[in-house]
């Protein structure tokens, strides 16, 4: 670690001071570090937490979206299943009078 100090401030200093001061930088190194990480980890859980919302918020949508087009869907398929039906019935009630008639 004092092999890192210029050669005169190692000798201005002493290797007892050289050795503090490099503790001293390590130190705050660690401490400065920890802090950056933690604003880094902070903003990007923010980040985090606002797009899945927003994910969320689009996803609510497009299957309120999607509940609507079925119920319409639902509502277009028994309304032709009923008119198909009562064509059919009116085609045999046709017939049988058809037959009947003819006897």
């Amino acid at each position: 670690m004092a092999s890192r100090m210029p050669a005169a401030l190692r000798e201005r200093l002493g290797d007892t001071a050289t050795l503090g001061l490099l503790e001293l930088l390590e130190s705050e190194r660690h401490t400065w570090s920890d802090h950056v990480l933690s604003v880094a980890t902070d903003r990007f859980e923010r980040r985090l937490t606002e797009e899945v919302s927003g994910l969320r918020t689009e996803l609510h949508d497009g299957l309120a979206s999607v509940r609507a087009e079925i119920a319409t869907t639902r509502v277009e398929l028994l309304k032709w299943s009923f008119a198909f039906w009562v064509g059919q019935v009116a085609v045999m009630a046709g017939l049988l009078s058809f037959m009947l008639r003819s006897r």
